[in-house]
């Protein structure tokens, strides 16, 4: 996964969109998702709420820190990433 450069100044076309919702769900075209900085399998955390849906990156150095700080025994960074593969969701380590 490549990168991403916290300095760099993403142009959006269009901040706001509007739609409905389809019998199979939403649609999030590939165009926009780029704009707003995701890239392709980046693990993603949403959050819904009464009229809400918020999608944001997932923060996977957070979750290994928590682990760490967590850890009962002595922190093992490989059985760490065997955990975080089968994690819900299937998170990757950055």
């Amino acid at each position: 996964m490549a990168k991403r450069d916290n300095k760099t100044i993403r142009r959006i076309s269009q901040v706001e969109r509007f739609g409905k919702v389809a019998k199979n769900g939403i649609s999030l075209k590939r165009k926009w998702l780029q704009e707003a900085g995701f890239t392709f399998e980046m693990p993603l955390k949403i959050r819904v709420m009464p009229d809400c849906i918020v999608i944001t990156a997932q923060n996977t150095q957070e979750l290994w820190q928590c682990l760490e700080g967590l850890s009962i025994e002595p922190f093992n960074p490989s059985a760490a990433i065997d955990w975080i593969k089968y994690y819900p969701g299937g998170l990757m380590i950055i």
